[in-house]
């Protein structure tokens, strides 16, 4: 069996993401699995094409080329004889989307037309499945029409490197999988691997250069992949506070920052910076803020006067202000505001809606809404299913108080999806997809934590 075949049954669950809006190509041959389904396929009488049909690449003038994958990059850039595969910008007959393209086959060969450079990129890692179908099977590639583009703008994949750190060259490899299907965002949770400079006793002894990650980053660009970092804030900072005992909130816990000592945003802001200046192509800071455990003990804290709820909020303010100020999106992880609400294990729950409507109250919510940074992108996370009508309601919260939503969802949620094979989490990732198209949400993340050191070759499937 080939190797890209079994890669494309691994990969389903990525095309799960990219299913909404979409139908399965009938009238293809069973062995043209095209991940994620495209919006359309229209079929053509006619004679189609085999993959070693094409003989050149043709740009128009105005066009650049596109990274090509292995069957097309190695055909000369310039017109011969024969089929070819030709590529032209154009705003006509063309999907209204910058990541839109039409793909046609016919007896002269194949033309991608786009509005964009990522547009004309995506057509090709389309034509590129067709083309290694038509290779392992042996099949023509039939005349026909492909009219694409994404439900989901921001399709993204969290790469959690707590525990361990791959060769560089795991990550180029990866990049290419991700964009071959169409994933164009990774939210990278760096943790202590990456090497700060303005605070060099964070970084592990094997983290990964700046330099290093910049050329990482330049090379994803090239593939419409944006990375972006997560830098963990207030909670899960025992990478931080382990060095840093001065800041924590309770003596004998590296969990928390204090957020009313001046110092947590000077050593927050520097890892901030370094991880900007690491990855300088991304337009979001993710800054954690999840899962607090004890704010508001600490002297410092009680000196203030304030709620533990709204100290979480003011250093929420505050390091959302930093990221605006270097030209960033915040993204915030959502919980402790429904915490402080009582409403997340509601939101968790799979109620009916008789049920939730006897028990939904937003009454301390609503009171705290001037807290809520408007600024902000608040990371909606449900790792089982987002359908449930309390987590909807909750949605609708959200947009009724114009705040920014993204989903978030899990491939791996501390276990292994991969062993045992039951553990797949395909259905959630399909229903919140869903509901983030349906509801024009922000964006999409499929998280994949090692907190059991699963490496992530076993979440692609």
């Amino acid at each position: 069996i080939k190797i890209t075949y079994i890669m494309k049954i691994q990969l389903l669950i990525i095309s799960l993401l990219f299913m909404t809006n979409g139908f399965c190509a009938r009238g293809l041959d069973k062995a043209f699995q095209l991940l994620p389904q495209p919006q359309s396929v229209e079929l053509i009488p006619g004679k189609g094409i085999m993959y070693t049909d094409l003989k050149f690449v043709s740009a128009a003038s105005d066009t650049l080329d596109p990274i090509l994958g292995a069957l097309t990059d190695v055909l000369p850039r310039a017109g011969h004889m024969g089929k070819g595969l030709f590529l032209q910008l154009s705003e006509s007959n063309v999907p209204d989307s910058p990541e839109g393209y039409v793909l046609e086959v016919n007896d002269k060969g194949v033309t991608v037309t786009a509005r964009t450079e990522a547009g004309l990129f995506y057509g090709c890692q389309t034509l590129e499945q067709l083309l290694e179908d038509s290779r392992d099977f042996d099949l023509e590639i039939p005349q026909m029409k492909i009219t694409d583009y994404p439900a989901i703008a921001y399709r993204a994949v969290h790469l959690d490197t707590k525990h361990h750190l791959d060769r560089m060259e795991y990550y180029y490899r990866m990049i290419d999988r991700l964009a071959r299907y169409k994933v164009n965002a990774i939210i990278w949770e760096l943790e202590d691997k990456l090497r700060f400079t303005r605070r060099p006793e964070v970084a592990a002894p094997n983290a990964i250069s700046k330099q290093e990650m910049q050329a990482l980053c330049r090379y994803a660009k090239e593939r419409n992949v944006e990375i972006c970092p997560l830098v963990q804030g207030l909670g899960h900072a025992g990478f931080i506070l382990k060095h840093h005992w001065e800041l924590r909130e309770n003596p004998d816990s590296d969990w928390e920052f204090c957020p009313s000592d001046p110092r947590t945003y000077e050593v927050q802001f520097d890892l901030y910076l370094d991880a900007l200046e690491a990855m300088p192509y991304g337009k979001y800071l993710h800054v954690g803020g999840d899962e607090i455990t004890a704010i508001g003990i600490d002297d410092r804290c009680k000196a203030t006067g304030k709620t533990a709820f709204e100290l979480q909020m003011i250093w929420l303010k505050n390091v959302c202000q930093f990221a605006v100020d270097h030209g960033c999106i915040p993204i915030f992880w959502d919980d402790m505001p429904l915490k402080y609400a009582g409403i997340w294990e509601l939101a968790l729950s799979d109620k009916s809606e008789e049920e939730v409507v006897k028990v939904w109250n937003t009454d301390k919510l609503d009171e705290a809404i001037g807290l809520f940074p408007k600024e902000c992108v608040y990371m909606r996370w449900k790792y089982e299913d987002a359908t449930t009508p309390a987590h909807r309601r909750l949605l609708e919260w959200y947009h009724d108080k114009g705040l920014k939503v993204m989903g978030a969802t899990a491939a791996s949620a501390g276990d292994s999806p991969f062993m045992p094979r039951r553990n797949t989490r395909s259905e959630y990732v399909k229903g919140f997809s869903q509901l983030v198209a349906d509801n024009q949400l922000e964006g999409i993340l499929a998280t994949a934590w090692d907190d059991g050191s699963p490496h992530l070759e076993t979440v692609w499937r």
